[in-house]
């Protein structure tokens, strides 16, 4: 993608920092967010975004451009916070998507980043096709609404749209949530919580495979938009990724099975194929990567740095 003019929401987040980074060379980049953290601005702004504060769940739009080619959602409030006060995980997650996305409504496309936790459980990989669940109330019915909203205004206004259900994406840099999580647990010498229902595989995106996946998204809007997962092309379960990452650091998980995590599912990525296209990275890849650059001084006394 080459001299475009892009908003993203969220820039600073665990896909908008790579997405912003990867894109901001060859084409005119906006950010919008709070920005509380200045070094966060800083150094968006030393790729050359152009950064504008802003609270997406109380602040105007009308300062801000109308002429955006491509618009780019992935603000949000997350779990666990999004539980917190209802009313404002609706105005951030929901109100604002919609007087978003009326805004640019001249977008060429406007992605919405949903999530996958709008599912409810199955027992095989989830299609786009699947109902609806809310695991966790306030974020995952705060997403199913502006889905909702994403769909009409799109209808209503012409304005091309897709809305990506987003896995648990893991990086360098982010995803240390629901992706690193337990390998994190494990090194702090906890124990890994593994809900015991089956299956319990995940979809890990690699960052630089979702940052492309998610360029090809901008150029791939629709009325009505498509409803995309937004995932790893490989399954692998926790205990798996775990061991694995054991092995490297010299640490033996520890898992305890019970009922008061939420329970794992892979995605489908029929749709994401014929739309976005595929992932690259191994899984094993990736997660040697992150070690590497989280915990040089245990992969040297394994002597696998």
């Amino acid at each position: 993608m080459h001299s475009t003019k892009i908003l993203l929401t969220g820039p600073s987040g665990n896909l908008g920092l790579p997405l912003a980074r990867a894109l901001a060379a060859d084409n005119e980049v906006w950010g919008i967010a709070r920005f509380s953290d200045p070094s966060a601005r800083a150094e968006l702004e030393s790729f050359g975004v152009h950064c504008v504060p802003k609270d997406l769940a109380n602040d105007g739009f009308d300062d801000l451009p109308d002429d955006f080619d491509r618009v780019f959602h992935a603000a949000s409030l997350i779990p666990m916070v999004s539980e917190r006060d209802m009313a404002a995980t609706f105005a951030l997650n929901t109100q604002a998507t919609a007087r978003l996305l009326a805004h640019c409504r001249q977008a060429r496309t406007f992605v919405f980043c949903s999530t996958a936790g709008v599912y409810r459980h199955q027992d095989r990989p989830l299609v786009e096709a699947d109902e609806y669940g809310a695991d966790v109330p306030g974020y995952a019915m705060s997403k199913i609404a502006a889905e909702q909203l994403v769909q009409f205004l799109s209808l209503h206004l012409g304005t091309p749209a897709i809305i990506l259900r987003i896995g648990a994406l893991y990086g360098i840099e982010g995803g240390s949530g629901g992706a690193f999580a337990p390998i994190a647990r494990m090194v702090e010498g906890k124990e890994v919580w593994v809900n015991p229902v089956e299956p319990r595989g995940v979809s890990l995106p690699w960052e630089e495979d979702a940052v492309r996946l998610a360029v090809v998204a901008m150029e791939s809007g629709r009325v009505p938009p498509p409803v995309v997962n937004f995932c790893g092309d490989q399954q692998v379960g926790v205990e798996e990724y775990c061991r694995f990452a054991g092995r490297l650091l010299g640490i033996e998980p520890v898992f305890r099975y019970t009922d008061a995590t939420y329970p794992a599912n892979p995605l489908d990525t029929t749709r994401m194929h014929e739309v976005l296209g595929r992932c690259e990275t191994d899984w094993r890849v990736g997660i040697e990567r992150v070690l590497r650059h989280r915990y040089p001084e245990l992969l040297a006394r394994t002597g696998t740095a």
